[in-house]
């Protein structure tokens, strides 16, 4: 599966399906969608007619599972982490990512990774990284590095931080 993981400093525990709702209501999705290379306006109205977001059943850390398109198609999956052993693992794992980057951001990654006390795990198939599903996906990573003092690595191992609302490149594989 490809991944958007937001390492988090501060909690998430406020975070909720309505709270994300309601952000979402707020977005502009035509804009995301031609940020993420989506530019058929037809093609977001159908996905965000379709488009739903559950509370997840918090197996495996499960928080929230998101919707959109034919029943068949594959949740985007959102699970938040506050395990010691998972953020451990995880943070390892970043450090590995970081060790092959390149980019301004690498030292404030590496300082922010070690304040890290949640971590997001937005998991859609390889086949969303074509649709609306990274546009949904990336735009709810947004939402969550917002919400909880998080930097973001994407499907493609690129650092991002969301300053003012915006994404902000910080590195990515050299």
């Amino acid at each position: 599966s490809a991944t958007f993981s937001v390492y988090c400093s501060r909690t998430l525990n406020h975070v909720t399906v309505a709270s994300i709702r309601s952000a979402m209501n707020a977005w502009d999705w035509h804009t995301a969608a031609e940020a993420y290379g989506f530019d058929d306006d037809d093609a977001v109205d159908r996905a965000l007619a379709t488009l739903k977001l559950d509370a997840g059943d918090g197996v495996g850390g499960l928080r929230f599972r998101l919707t959109y398109g034919p029943s068949e198609r594959r949740p985007v999956l959102i699970h938040v982490h506050t395990g010691k052993d998972v953020l451990t693992e995880e943070q390892d794992e970043a450090e590995e990512w970081l060790d092959a980057a390149g980019g301004e951001g690498v030292e404030r990654i590496r300082v922010h990774l070690n304040s890290t006390t949640e971590m997001v795990a937005i998991e859609l198939g390889w086949s969303q990284l074509k649709d609306m599903g990274v546009v949904f996906a990336g735009m709810v990573a947004e939402y969550m590095a917002g919400a909880g003092c998080g930097l973001i690595r994407d499907p493609h191992g690129v650092w991002w931080a969301v300053d003012d609302q915006i994404p902000v490149q910080l590195a990515a594989p050299a």
